[in-house]
């Protein structure tokens, strides 16, 4: 599964806009309220389609909802007014399988449903996947990620995991949570707990643990073993030659990373099982994750998207961020999706001053903003005080203090102040 394009009318900040996508990895990038959270809604929503023809499991179907309306801001006499527009589209092109499909989903009206008469071909492409599921049909895996993955559970679930009571298992729970933003932690600790308990009983590890255990020791730099502690009902992670880690207090960059990778492993190995070993090599998917680089040390963000797109070959990830070194990392300037402005053919070859102030245009990053502004305001004192050098003897208090109060604020820095004060006072005495 590969997402081509996505047409958005009346979604959020989108009034009529239209992306396209690389087929392997898509960085989006743009300032605070440019919509990049906003398109990934959207990708979820279009994504959840997918979800709607497995009967034989109830799976999120993600609706359009009322608030994803665009509003449009008008003023009635003194009141402003918000109304709604519609009708809401979140239109897409991809391929499934071996077939391009072209879908769309569509809200009227605040009250209506959202409708999904232009999405059967993908509706019905995975009902024929929902009856072939006993046989060695591919499932592709879907997962999103957002900004609050590691502090919100999607769903109460017992802390402790239940080893007695037999469930029986589906391959389609890897579909479970899929376009929820959250991280369902006490679950994955749980299916963990599962795979142990299973090592236990049959003397060896099960393939499908190995493969995710592996996946997150791959990605998370220096990490030696990932396990599950039956005393402390949660996993324990190992960095180098230190003892092993309670995942409870392990940083947030360590959490994040270990909960996220492992979740997608995961769901993978719940989906195709039936591949074994070479399960996260050849499990397709779209993966969404909102602010790639949360809680990550540069040194990890460096490499990451390196990571992910080795672990998982044909996964199709869509990220957002705000970092220069994830921009840095890209492979191509066709995998970053700028939402403002157009992106550069290279990026490899672009430092960081460069990326920061040509592509994320946050000015010069040689200095601190700061920095600069004291710079400019001691350019315009020794100009002032050239003014006042030749300025008449009743003007000079004047001078005096409009020096005096353009260094105050700098007090932090009592050189620079002092400084300038002795220009002054060379200049101009006492």
């Amino acid at each position: 599964m590969k997402l081509e394009t996505l047409n958005l009318q009346n979604f959020r900040c989108y009034q009529d806009r239209q992306f396209v996508f690389h087929p392997n990895v898509n960085l989006v990038v743009g300032r605070n309220a440019a919509g990049k959270t906003a398109l990934l809604d959207a990708i979820s929503i279009a994504m959840a389609t997918w979800l709607i023809g497995f009967k034989k499991k109830k799976l999120d179907g993600k609706a359009i909802l009322p608030t994803d309306a665009t509003l449009i801001y008008s003023k009635q006499g003194e009141e402003s007014m918000f109304p709604q527009s519609w009708p809401v589209k979140v239109s897409a092109t991809g391929v499934v399988g071996q077939k391009r499909i072209e879908w769309e989903r569509a809200k009227h009206s605040e009250a209506g449903n959202t409708r999904y008469g232009n999405a059967i071909e993908l509706i019905n492409a995975a009902k024929l996947s929902d009856e072939q599921q006993g046989g060695d049909i591919i499932f592709p895996m879907i997962g999103y990620y957002g900004t609050m993955r590691l502090w919100q559970d999607p769903r109460a679930t017992k802390a402790k995991p239940d080893l007695d009571k037999s469930t029986k298992a589906s391959r389609l729970d890897g579909y479970k949570h899929s376009v929820d933003p959250r991280i369902a932690v006490k679950e994955l600790v749980k299916w963990f707990a599962k795979q142990a308990w299973r090592t236990f009983q049959q003397g060896k590890e099960p393939i499908m643990l190995s493969v995710v255990r592996e996946a997150v020791l791959k990605c998370i730099e220096g990490a030696t073993e990932l396990r599950y502690d039956a005393d402390r009902e949660e996993l324990l992670l190992t960095i180098g030659d230190n003892d092993p880690q309670p995942f409870s207090i392990l940083s947030d960059g360590q959490r994040s990373l270990l909960a996220l990778v492992a979740d997608m492993a995961q769901k993978a190995a719940t989906l195709n099982s039936h591949l074994g070993e070479d399960v996260l090599k050849k499990t397709p998917g779209i993966i969404l994750i909102d602010e790639l680089d949360l809680h990550l040390h540069p040194l990890w963000q460096r490499r990451i998207i390196e990571d992910l797109r080795n672990t998982f070959p044909e996964v199709q990830f869509v990220f957002t961020t705000h970092s220069p070194f994830l921009i840095q990392s890209l492979r191509s300037g066709e995998e970053l999706l700028m939402l403002e402005g157009m992106a550069t053919a290279e990026l490899s070859n672009k430092t960081l001053g460069d990326i920061a102030e040509g592509i994320m245009s946050a000015g010069q990053s040689e200095v601190s903003d700061r920095y600069a502004e004291m710079k400019g305001v001691a350019l315009t004192y020794l100009q002032t005080l050239q003014e006042a050098e030749k300025a008449p003897e009743d003007k000079l208090n004047d001078y005096k203090q409009r020096l005096a109060d353009s260094i105050a604020p700098y007090a932090e820095n009592p050189a620079y102040q002092a400084f300038l004060e002795m220009h002054r006072i060379a200049k101009l005495g006492q």
